[in-house]
């Protein structure tokens, strides 16, 4: 008995050593995200071709949740339990307080600086749930001459229901007031709340000049520190509702993109998602694939991966596969994937690596592989814990932002090479030189010389023409994507 208590508690006060520490110093977002920093003393607008109908300081944000409800609570209206099936809904989220958009816009673009808006989640509105994700029916028969006896089935359910069609109603709605055909699935890491995670998407969705339709995938993590290995179970429970929901928003909804970001231990549950999309479509070619999913851009932000299972688990099974274009943040000064290397008895994370650590087949395969982009961030500063590259750090999300809303290759968004390794960085002088990238590729705000008051150029006006790319030698010119 006594032995046993303490290997429980020596093993309960590594994990407080080991992941404590580090993570007290972190806390919720409750406001938007650092402003990328080409929109800082920049005359680009994001924001030029949203409708006016479009242009208010509140935004709608759908989501789909396998989190239990938890009315009252003070983490929001799902909680840390696992439900059985994948709810489905929307809320409206705040940005300040009764914020007009010319006020908004003073705190995004610009001279920018002070306080950030606080952001206010509102209750949701549920549409119900993905019936494809939900239990089988069970279905009783009576059988025998006498009728006496009794004959379970069990029937998958192939319906995706009422609720789902609503909810796919909606989003072509909004990518229709948008005016962009797109669906943007957000998917968060560990110790995030609902609210922590709708709060996120809700700040990258605004920075991308809020195109088409967000929808964030909000699995049940636990938000307490001693469980981390709890969540990469959690983590693992919601991979088939993810890959049922990608399914239903390539069959049932008019987007012609559907992109997803994802961050931390996210990035395991979509890799294993992309994975088992691949497996079930091993007979197709990957341009069948993007065909059938219609899955544009991937991108994992700092993955808390096994950096072995990376390579042989899922590259090598060919989850890169299923999207046209993946891209991969990652840092050696991540503090968070250092303490759950630290954790994991020393296994390297994948979103803690540099080009030093890839051998040479595995330069050469990314080589050979040129929409997949690895890029190392350093020299980029993320605050807090080196963590949150997406929202965190004002390059990262300069270049997340130029891929997703331009769909610029690494070299056209003034990243560098390095030919040895065929990792992208971000070269010296890169804050400058991607501000002059945004004002080619966004629509400018212009003063107005009656007024002297700066107004957003119109929809159709011209565009000057793409950047020259920053091509730091020869060989990075011909090693780009």
């Amino acid at each position: 008995m006594t032995h046993a208590f303490t290997i429980f508690w020596g093993k309960r006060l590594l994990l407080l050593g080991l992941v404590v520490l580090p993570l007290v110093l972190t806390g919720c977002q409750r406001s938007l995200m650092r402003a990328p920093v080409m929109f800082d003393q920049s005359r680009a607008d994001p924001f030029s071709n949203l409708p006016e109908s479009q242009r208010h300081g509140n935004a709608t944000i759908f989501y789909a949740t396998n989190r239990k409800a938890s009315p009252g609570s003070s983490e929001g209206p799902y909680g840390r339990s696992r439900a059985s099936s994948l709810i489905l809904g929307q809320l409206n989220v705040e940005f300040g307080k009764d914020l007009s958009w010319d006020e908004l816009m003073e705190k995004t673009i610009g001279p920018l600086g002070g306080k950030r808006p606080a952001l206010t989640v509102d209750p949701p509105e549920e549409y119900g749930s993905l019936l494809t994700t939900a239990p089988p029916r069970v279905v009783k028969d009576a059988t025998g001459d006498d009728r006496d006896e009794i004959e379970v089935r069990f029937l998958n359910r192939k319906d995706p229901g009422r609720g789902a069609f609503r909810f796919a109603e909606a989003l072509n709605a909004e990518m229709q007031a948008t005016n962009h055909k797109e669906v943007y699935v957000y998917i968060h890491g560990y110790r995030n709340s609902f609210i922590d995670a709708i709060e996120s998407a809700a700040s990258l969705h605004h920075y991308n000049g809020r195109r088409g339709a967000v929808i964030t995938f909000a699995w049940p993590s636990q938000k307490h520190l001693l469980d981390y290995l709890e969540d990469r179970e959690s983590a693992t429970y919601a991979v088939s509702d993810l890959r049922q929901l990608l399914v239903f928003l390539a069959d049932h909804t008019d987007a012609e993109r559907i992109n997803i970001v994802a961050h931390s231990m996210g990035t395991f549950l979509t890799s294993n998602t992309l994975r088992e999309m691949r497996l079930i479509g091993y007979d197709k070619s990957p341009e069948q694939l993007h065909q059938r999913f219609r899955i544009d851009n991937v991108v994992l932000v700092a993955p808390d991966i096994d950096v072995d299972v990376l390579q042989k688990r899922f590259f090598r099974e060919g989850f890169h596969d299923i999207p046209r274009q993946m891209t991969i943040y990652t840092s050696p000064d991540d503090k968070a994937l250092a303490w759950a290397t630290r954790l994991l008895f020393g296994i390297i994370r994948a979103g803690s690596i540099t080009g030093d650590y890839l051998d040479e087949t595995q330069r050469l395969w990314l080589k050979s592989h040129p929409h997949v982009s690895i890029i190392d961030i350093t020299g980029q500063k993320t605050y807090g814990l080196g963590h949150s590259h997406h929202t965190e750090n004002p390059g990262v999300a300069s270049d997340l932002f130029l891929l997703l809303a331009h769909d610029l290759t690494p070299s056209e968004r003034g990243l560098a090479i390095t030919p040895e390794t065929n990792v992208w960085g971000f070269p010296k002088g890169y804050g400058e030189a991607v501000r002059q990238i945004a004002e080619r590729y966004y629509p400018l705000i212009e003063e107005n010389p009656e007024t002297g008051v700066e107004d957003t150029a119109t929809a159709d006006r011209e565009i000057n023409p793409p950047p020259t790319p920053l091509s730091p030698s020869p060989e990075a010119a011909t090693a780009a994507p």
